[in-house]
């Protein structure tokens, strides 16, 4: 494809823009604890300007720090000190051309961190009671302290300030004024977040707001208070300075804002001089799937259909987001159904998908995984990062530079850490030879591409980008440490995988039982699973695609994990939407339980002191790995320059292989 439409120039108000993409505004907890943009944040966002993005945005942009803020590194924009880290900001995005926006927001009832301060967080009404959603216990013990830290210290306490006019008054000025140091730090335009429940949202929302005077009500007055917010930032700034609002088009779960609603929101923020408006939606927060079925959906293009309805009725720009291929947004885009595309998770993935596509390299893109650990992250109050792209939040300090010497590495199997270090180490100009012990390259990752497709995408790509540089690959390779030394590398990397195995407990001798390196015949070979009755171990990302698999081809699947929390290795949003979903497909779900035999019955397993019995026809293992350094252990012995990567290392799965991938090739 040409992708004519998506790479053509666009304007919103006077903001002249080379193409039609956005860098979405999200949450990635990069910024410094004073609320100043960081330098990890600068080099994030400088990454993507220079990858061609036609505006990078930080997302969630505090007007009244530290009051109103949802997370502890949250970036701010409420004092005349934030300027110069800005300005230091917008000057490395501006040298590679692009422009660079901020996304102003108050969190309101959100705002985590008022609750942590003992501070009263600030609505339009009294909110109702919150439901909670059992799918958020679906976390590990690490995880559940990190997500409720904001209300275990010992000044936190949850009471609200219900807004009076002069507190209306005082957040309507935070973001004229924010707006205005915006515009003399040479930021390029703001985005207002009148969505995701923060304050703006709360106005806006008949679930959330029950006012009875003119701020509460019908449609126009819920709307009243962003009319006024835009009304004096245009008082303020005057037509010139680019200003749009990010909207819900719809909240799911909830009796909230419907699709009418959106679209007198839309015509009223553009009348008061609104330049775009950025279509989004919401969801019930007390329903743990809610992010996956609104704002980042799992589901492509989810939210296109409100952006068109949106464009029908303004006569300004329209921003569409959710999961919208390059593909697709060229196409609508050409149909007029919006005029510009924000993405996130694809441009996390790789923040040069712009220049790709410019240069007729799409196949270059490195396709998201969408293991969600990049908004995952955001739960835990902890920077953001990347399953598929060990870089992210760490620009300035892991890069493709070239190495201060060449040296002649020899990188020891070839599944995704493999791969990955093979072709960090060959862009740094490195002599690099990657030996694989089978005919293909891949590894287990291979296993896990069959089972899910979006993992195939991604080894397609390693396998094409290690094709397309100066790699010596040797398949059909196994080398013992006395070959590896015979060959008189620099240094070795070993990626060699972990050690799969089964449980010590009787039984699992039988034929019934099958470890994960006895999947290839039916995963890659398309063997019949000749299994009715398919009891899968280990729920982390092995397990789930097994059963995800299984599923598909009809067996009746019971997934055991021993510990509290299935996918332990995927973000929140992902590990939540793979446990619903299985459950609507009927999966039988255990978490808990320890297994204690196989036997004529099944799978004999313990949970609270309670023992039960699975039938089982077919018993797949994949809860049994742990590191494999031999090959490492005996090259070093032999004193050659040795590192290990990946589940050989450490088992961490896909993220883990990536991450430790990157970190080493980009130091070697």
């Amino acid at each position: 494809m040409s992708y004519d439409h998506l790479l053509s120039p666009g304007r919103i108000g006077t903001l002249e823009l080379r193409n039609r993409l956005i860098m979405a505004p999200m949450g990635e907890e990069l910024g410094d604890e004073n609320g100043e943009v960081s330098d990890d944040q600068a080099a994030y966002l400088e990454a993507r300007a220079k990858g061609g993005m036609a505006v990078v945005m930080l997302g969630s942009v505090g007007v009244a720090h530290p009051v109103g803020c949802s997370n502890k590194r949250q970036t701010a924009m409420s004092h005349d000190r934030f300027i110069p880290s800005w300005r230091r900001a917008a000057d490395r995005v501006h040298a590679h051309g692009g422009k660079i926006a901020m996304q102003l927001t108050h969190a309101g009832k959100i705002a985590l961190q008022d609750t942590m301060a003992g501070r009263p967080l600030w609505v339009p009404s009294e909110p109702g009671p919150a439901t909670v959603d059992p799918l958020y216990g679906m976390v590990t013990a690490e995880e559940g302290a990190m997500m409720a830290e904001p209300l275990m210290t010992p000044d936190s306490k949850v009471h609200y300030r219900v807004m009076d006019h002069d507190d209306i008054a005082t957040v309507v000025d935070q973001f004229a004024a924010a707006t205005v140091r915006s515009r003399e730090a040479g930021v390029d335009a703001v985005e207002l977040h009148g969505g995701h429940g923060y304050l703006i949202d709360a106005f806006l929302s008949p679930t959330i707001n029950t006012r009875d005077d003119e701020y509460g009500g019908s449609v126009e007055n819920r709307s009243r208070f962003l009319v006024e917010i835009l009304t004096e930032i245009r008082r303020r700034v005057g037509d010139d300075y680019p200003v749009w609002v990010r909207l819900n088009s719809t909240e799911v779960g909830i009796d909230g804002i419907v699709l009418d609603d959106a679209l007198h929101n839309a015509r009223v923020a553009a009348a008061a001089g609104a330049d775009a408006i950025h279509v989004s939606a919401y969801h019930d927060p007390g329903i743990a799937t809610g992010p996956t079925e609104s704002y980042a959906p799992h589901v492509p293009e989810l939210l296109v259909a409100n952006a068109a309805a949106v464009k029908a009725v303004v006569d300004v720009p329209v921003i569409a987001v959710g999961r919208i291929s390059p593909e697709a947004a060229d196409g609508h885009i050409a149909d007029g159904a919006y005029d510009f595309v924000a993405m996130g998770r694809k441009i996390l993935a790789d923040p040069d998908l712009p220049s790709k596509l410019g240069a007729g390299e799409p196949d270059d893109v490195r396709p998201c995984a969408y293991h969600y650990r990049c908004i995952g992250n955001i739960f835990l109050r902890v920077g953001t990062r990347c399953a598929a792209n060990g870089f992210l939040g760490r620009e300035d300090t892991l890069t493709t530079e070239a190495a201060p010497v060449a040296k002649r590495i020899l990188v020891v199997g070839g599944g995704p850490s493999g791969m990955e270090t093979a072709r960090v180490a060959a862009l740094r100009g490195h002599e690099v030879t990657l030996a694989e012990g089978s005919s293909r390259l891949g590894g287990r990752w291979e296993l896990a591409s069959a089972a899910n497709p979006t993992n195939g995408e991604l080894l397609e790509w390693l396998r094409r980008q290690i094709d397309q540089l100066d790699v010596d690959v040797r398949l059909d390779t196994h080398l013992d440490a006395d070959q590896v030394q015979a060959m008189a590398p620099d240094a070795v990397v070993v990626a060699t995988g972990g050690r799969w195995g089964r449980p010590a407990v009787d039984g699992f001798d039988d034929p019934r039982v099958w470890g994960v390196d006895d999947l290839g015949p039916w995963l890659l070979e398309g063997e019949t699973l000749d299994a009715e009755r398919v009891v899968v171990l280990g729920g982390n990302v092995p397990g789930i695609g097994v059963t995800e698999a299984a599923t598909r081809q009809g067996a009746d699947v019971t997934l055991i994990e021993s510990g509290p929390a299935f996918g332990e290795a995927l973000g929140l949003p992902g590990r939540w939407r793979a446990v619903n979903d299985f459950a609507q497909a009927g999966v039988h779900l255990v978490t808990g339980a320890e297994v204690v035999a196989l036997t004529a019955e099944g799978v004999v397993w313990r949970s609270n002191g309670t023992e039960q019995t699975t039938p089982a026809d077919l018993v797949v293992v994949t809860s049994e790995v742990t590191a494999d350094a031999t090959l490492a252990d005996e090259l070093r012995g032999l004193g050659l320059e040795t590192h290990a990567v990946g589940d050989c290392a450490q088992p961490g799965y896909l993220e883990g292989a990536m991450r430790s991938a990157v970190e080493l090739a980009a130091t070697l």
